[in-house]
């Protein structure tokens, strides 16, 4: 099942507004993020944190590792 929303986050002094879907399986749920025309997708690991799950480098599409951590703390508070 998906659920499909918008990810309101102040990033560098700018408001910036991500579509993003919430998809569920049996047990777990996984969030599809589109950054920079890009679909990322953001899971808990088994410390229930999320992480990024992804088979390219993020410096080489060109996605800073400041902008992830600031969407994986919206994604923290919109889960809790």
């Amino acid at each position: 099942m998906e659920h499909y929303f918008e990810l309101a986050l102040n990033y560098k002094g700018e408001e910036r507004v991500l579509k993003g879907r919430l998809v569920t399986f049996a047990y777990s749920y996984k969030f599809y993020i589109v950054v920079d025309g890009r679909e990322l997708v953001f899971e808990r690991d088994d410390e229930h944190n999320f992480r990024v799950v992804s088979t390219e480098a993020y410096d080489e599409i060109g996605i800073e590792q400041e902008l992830l951590t600031c969407i994986i703390q919206a994604l923290e508070r919109k889960a809790a």
